[in-house]
């Protein structure tokens, strides 16, 4: 897949697609040279289940990329109503 933003968050879209918990609070991903930033930040009741769904995705979103590159994966817990942004 080419590796530019469309690619990128077409290939998120798809890693997520039947997969939101209600929890997740927001999903972004961006490119940094080699490796791919993956942030979800869930809502405090959000439990590991929830985390490895996440984590799951972010493995399916690098695979489709190849190597070299590699996800680094940033996952958050930010009680509503704090603000989802770090």
């Amino acid at each position: 897949m080419k590796d530019d933003s469309i690619s990128l968050r077409l290939s998120a879209q798809r890693a997520l697609s039947g997969h939101v918990p209600a929890c997740l609070r927001s999903a972004s991903i961006q490119k940094e040279g080699e490796a791919i930033v993956w942030r979800c930040v869930f809502d405090a009741e959000a439990t590991e289940d929830e985390f490895e769904l996440a984590r799951m995705a972010g493995t399916e979103i690098v695979a489709d990329f190849g190597a070299p590159t590699m996800i680094e994966e940033e996952i958050l817990t930010i009680p509503f109503p704090e603000k989802a942004h770090t």
